[in-house]
C-alpha cells in the first residue's frame, strides 16, 4: 500500500474508536458483561437504538452515553450482553 494513503486511513481511524473494553473510573467494561453491570457503571442510557436484522426481527440494542470528556460510548447489547464497545468524539 503507498505511505500517503495511509494518511487518510489513519485520520478516519482517530475520530471512532471501537474495542472490546472501555474504563470507568477503576472499573473496566468488557464485551461479554451482562446488562446489570453496564447499568451499574454507566446508569441509564441518553438514546436507546432497537437493532434489526434483514427481516426485521429485533436482535438487540444500541446505547449511547455521554462521558464528562466530551465523548460519545455506544454498547451494543445482543442477548442481554456487551457485544461491542464504541467510543467516538463529538464535535
Amino acid at each position: 500500500m503507498r505511505p500517503l494513503l495511509w494518511v487518510p486511513l489513519l485520520a478516519i481511524s482517530l475520530g471512532i474508536h471501537a474495542n472490546d473494553t472501555l474504563r470507568i473510573g477503576q472499573q473496566v467494561l468488557t464485551a461479554g458483561d451482562p446488562v446489570a453491570h453496564v447499568i451499574d457503571l454507566l446508569g441509564t442510557p441518553v438514546y436507546k437504538e432497537p437493532l434489526q436484522n434483514q427481516y426485521g426481527a429485533y436482535v438487540g440494542e444500541r446505547w449511547q452515553y455521554k462521558r464528562d470528556s466530551g465523548r460519545v460510548v455506544t454498547i451494543t447489547i445482543v442477548g442481554g450482553r456487551v457485544a461491542n464497545i464504541e467510543e467516538s468524539q463529538t464535535y
